[in-house]
């Protein structure tokens, strides 16, 4: 059974590899990749990365001890592990006839046991299993248990335990990268990409967006509120509203932390009962509570803004952007990127072999 420590390692910053494929794509003018193709390549290059450690992971543990540190390798197969451990998870799989869903961020699959982690299950093919349970010297049992990946009725990645008498199970496994985004917002005058560092949540509200002044509400009000914010959580989000004391109305609504899982239509709705986010006493008094209703712009997804930071391994950014560039340059069909990109490749692998 496998077991692993995660450390807390720096995330490469996607606003630093964009500025880079761009500074090296767009030198003597080889042309402009945009946000949306880059992180198009950026997310296909992180999962090739991936799978990369994992075959330099296997190669390094076949060979023995002696031979890697002939070839200078003692210390790679940790080096290599380190990459994909920053990508393991851990998850509780309740089984119904022994038929269990997987995650769905599920990349592979590490190791399957019983819920104390005393038990592994063994993995085999789909085809094994009547094989199997033909012979009583074979046949899976609860000492003894065998499992295969297959489909639900529903499309969904699952697998089928044996015995199907078993209830549970503990998932070791490598979830699938979440995909980069290089988040921006547009200059209305001259057109031009601002990064915006805000944390993309695809169904959170855009962070720190006024998401309405003095229209957009449904409600009444009292009087006298001294320019008091009032605060909401909703949906793990929080969000803030400003009363202007001057007209009694609300000024401002804006989104503090995104929060996830909204809709268009969803409402955000500021009690009568609020008290003011200073804590001064009183509520906000009106007659009927203050809503505001989300529009398709409010919402992430529906928008070019949030960023997502790589995942894979800080070492790996080198590599990451000579991956990306080869990409951009076979889409875009330039010679000159593709060769440029291929003499790095090339001078890193014989730095490797020195």
């Amino acid at each position: 059974m496998a077991t692993t420590i995660k450390k807390e390692i720096m995330a490469i910053n996607v606003n630093k590899v964009y500025k880079t494929v761009l500074s090296i794509a767009n030198k003597e003018q080889r042309g402009f990749i945009t946000p949306d193709e880059f992180n198009k390549f950026a997310t296909e290059a992180q999962l090739m990365l991936l799978e990369l450690a994992f075959s330099e992971h296997n190669a390094m543990s076949s060979m023995d001890a002696g031979m890697r540190t002939h070839l200078g390798y003692a210390d790679m197969p940790s080096k290599v592990k380190e990459k994909i451990d920053q990508f393991y998870k851990t998850a509780s799989v309740n089984l119904s006839t022994g038929v269990g869903t997987l995650p769905a961020d599920i990349y592979k699959i590490i190791d399957l046991t019983n819920s104390n982690r005393t038990l592994p299950f063994e993995l085999v093919d789909k085809h094994e299993l009547p094989y199997l349970l033909s012979s009583p010297l074979t046949k899976p049992s609860t000492d003894y248990p065998v499992y295969y990946k297959t489909t639900t009725s529903a499309g969904a990645t699952s697998i089928q335990v044996n015995p199907t008498s078993i209830s549970s199970a503990v998932l070791d496994y490598i979830k699938v990268p979440t995909n980069p985004r290089f988040g921006y917002t547009i200059n209305a005058t001259y057109g031009t990409n601002t990064y915006d560092s805000n944390v993309y949540s695809a169904t959170g509200l855009v962070t720190g967006k006024v998401l309405a002044t003095t229209t957009g509400y449904t409600g009444s009000l009292g009087a006298n509120y001294n320019d008091d914010t009032y605060l909401l959580s909703f949906k793990g989000g929080t969000f803030r509203l400003t009363i202007a004391n001057a007209t009694s109305l609300p000024s401002k609504l804006e989104v503090v932390t995104p929060g996830t899982g909204f809709a268009v239509g969803d409402t955000l709705t500021f009690p009568t009962s609020i008290t003011p986010e200073d804590g001064g006493g009183g509520t906000m008094a009106g007659t009927a509570d203050i809503v505001y209703t989300v529009t398709s712009d409010d919402i992430f997804e529906n928008t070019t803004q949030g960023s997502t930071d790589f995942e894979v391994h800080p070492s790996e950014e080198p590599q990451l952007i000579i991956q990306i560039l080869m990409l951009a340059g076979i889409s875009m069909k330039d010679r000159s990127i593709v060769g440029l990109t291929q003499q790095a490749i090339q001078a890193n692998a014989q730095a490797k072999r020195i």
